[in-house]
Order: structure tokens, then sequence, then C-alpha cells
């Protein structure tokens, strides 16, 4: 006795039956699809009889079954954006631009050649006292003419500093006498290089911080008291550095960058470094042209190659949501 399986043999005679019986529907004009129709899954939609039935891509990926993850459609590069937020700038606006960077590293020059003169003794800290105060005094006259009177706060602030900075000078005098002079002028001038990175020159960048580009400025400042010579020189210095770092910002805001100004303070920088150093001042010179020139120039013309993209794929920015008031009976 053979014992055998005779599902396969079955499942032969079945399918031979369906193709006999579908045969002589069609010629007898009798078909049923609906019992006999097979349905097999296609990766972008379903084929029935043959036919392929797809659905709408839609840009969602839950409600998109039978296409792949990475499948788009045509549609979805039609929401395709170039240089949305790109503003083409002329040869003169950066120029412009550049030139205050230009004014503060002016300030930050004068500032140094002012302590040049106080550890010289080139000029009595007398008269640079008067002379840079007089001069901040003025330009704040002109420029918020105004008010008729000077604010009160401004004149407490004021007297609470000269106070203060009479009283402190002693301390600041002795306070980094043991460090070399070596380590006080690379300290002072990684300091003053904080200052102009983080300056606010009107960009809002995440570099900014006015805070931390005042804080390393006076901290450079009072590196240097300990090599003048007098607590009184010590007064004098810090005085202007806070004209110079903490006065000049505020004095200065009022004021649209033009050439004119930007040439004002470049040739005020020169005549006070020529006659101190004649490489100073060729240095510094250098420097205002390769800001004022080179960088613009280079500036304006790789901006014409930006290409920044904007679509679907950008990360989606929630928008606020007023919700109305509602009162629950």
């Amino acid at each position: 006795m053979f014992l055998f399986n005779c599902r396969p043999l079955m499942s032969c005679m079945t399918d031979v039956t369906k193709s006999t019986y579908l045969s002589s529907g069609k010629n007898n004009g009798i078909v049923k699809p609906s019992q006999y129709s097979t349905k097999v899954k296609h990766q972008n939609g379903t084929i029935c009889n043959g036919h392929l039935n797809l659905k709408p891509w839609k840009k969602n990926l839950y409600s998109n079954e039978g296409y792949p993850d990475n499948y788009t459609d045509k549609s979805f590069l039609e929401e395709l954006r170039k240089n949305l937020h790109v503003r083409k700038l002329t040869l003169l606006e950066a120029i412009l631009g550049a030139g205050l960077i230009t004014q503060r590293l002016c300030i930050v020059v004068i500032f140094a050649l002012s302590f040049y003169a106080l550890n010289c003794n080139l000029i009595s800290p007398l008269f640079l006292l008067i002379s840079t105060t007089s001069f901040s005094f003025i330009v704040y006259l002109l420029l918020y003419e105004n008010c008729k009177t000077i604010p009160l706060w401004l004149m407490k602030s004021a007297f609470a500093f000269v106070i203060s900075g009479y009283v402190l000078s002693p301390v600041l005098k002795t306070l980094t006498e043991t460090i070399s002079t070596d380590t006080i002028y690379a300290t002072t001038t990684v300091m003053m290089c904080v200052h102009l990175v983080f300056f606010d020159y009107g960009v809002s960048a995440v570099i900014v911080s006015t805070s931390l580009s005042l804080n390393a400025a006076l901290f450079g400042s009072i590196c240097l008291c300990s090599r003048l010579q007098t607590a009184f020189h010590v007064f004098v210095f810090i005085t202007i550095a806070v004209q110079c770092f903490a006065v000049s910002p505020i004095l200065l805001s009022p004021i649209k960058s033009s050439i004119t100004i930007l040439l004002s303070f470049v040739t005020v920088t020169f005549v006070l470094c020529i006659r101190v150093s004649s490489l100073m001042s060729g240095l510094f010179i250098l420097t205002v042209l390769f800001i004022n020139l080179m960088c613009p120039y280079y500036f304006v013309k790789w901006h014409s190659f930006k290409d920044n993209i904007y679509g679907p794929w950008d990360e989606a920015i929630v928008q606020d949501i007023k919700i109305k008031d509602f009162h629950v009976d």
C-alpha cells in the first residue's frame, strides 16, 4: 500500500478546472471577475485584473499606503524656492557696512595710543582728561541737540563714576603688578580682539554679545593700569577707557555710516599713529584697506553665487496660535 500526499494533485486539478471554466465563460460571454479575479499588491498601488490602480500621492507619510517611504511625486518640488531672504548689496553699501568695523578699530587704536602717551609721559594726564571729556560732551550736545537739559540720571552716573574711579585708582594700580609685562600686553591684545569680534555692529547674529564685548575691553584696560606711574594716571586712563568702550557706542548710535565719518575716523587715527611710529601707521592703513576695500569687494562678488533653497523638507515652524476664550456652562 502506497502513501502519498494528494494536495499538490488536487491543487493542479483545481487550477485546471478554473482555467477551463473561465475560458468557457469568455466564449459564452459570461465573466464573473468578483469571484475569480486575483489582486496583487504593488509597491505603488494595487494591480487589479492586470491594471495598476494608484491612489493620489500626498505629502503625508501615513496616508500613502502602498508607496515606499522615499517616494516623492512631481508636485513635491513645486514648493521649491531659492534665495527668499537674500538681499543683494552694492559695493558702496558693503563698504559702508565695513566702515562700522573700521570705526571701532580706530577707537581701539586711539585707546592704545592714549596708554602709550601716558606711560611714556608724552602728554599731561590732566590735559588728556580735560580734552577727552570735553570732546565727549561736545559730541553729546551736537547729536542730542533736541535735549535742552542734560538728563539727571546722566549727571548722577558721571558723578558716581568720578568718585568711585578716583577712590579705586590706588587699588587698580597695584592689582596686576606681580604679573609680567609681556603677559599683560598679550592679555590686553586678546581682550581687545574679543571686544572687536563680539561688538554689536547692528547685525542680528548669534555671535553678538554687548556685555561680553564691554567686559573684555574693560578687563584689558584694568590689566594695563598697573604699568602706569601714579594713581592719577590710572584714574585718567580708566576714564578714557569708559569713554571709548561704554560711552562711545551710545554717542555714535544715532550716526549713520557715511564716507565722511569713515574718512574722519581714519584720518585722525592715522595722524596719531604716524606721530608714534611709521610702522604702526603703515600696518593701520593696510588693515583699513583690507577691511574696507578687499573684504567688501569679495563679499559682493561671492554673494552672487549664493544659492539657498527652501521647500517642504525644511523644518516646520510652529506659529503662535491664539485660542479664543470660551466658557463652559
